[in-house]
């Protein structure tokens, strides 16, 4: 992200970067929150790269079947794959 300094403004182009950059960052931070938040993840509970590399793909997993089941269980599917139109 660009940051605006004492007498220096962004550009145009700047500002468009930025915005462009916080729509994809908020869902990616989204998704950190409900890590540490849901799964315990403020601190790895290992030593070591190695091991605190599959927590962190272990946790990972978790949250994509979390997000799977979401979209499974809660969402309500498209009213054209409850009832196509047949014509």
């Amino acid at each position: 992200m660009n940051r605006a300094y004492k007498n220096k403004p962004l550009s145009a182009r700047q500002k468009l970067a930025n915005k462009l950059i916080s729509k994809k960052r908020y869902i990616v931070e989204q998704c950190f929150g409900i890590i540490k938040r849901l799964f315990g993840m403020r601190r790895a509970s290992y030593f070591g790269t190695a091991k605190v590399n599959a927590q962190v793909l272990m946790k990972s997993i978790c949250m994509n079947l979390k997000k799977a089941a979401h979209k499974i269980f809660v969402d309500k599917p498209p009213r054209e794959a409850i009832r196509p139109n047949v014509a």
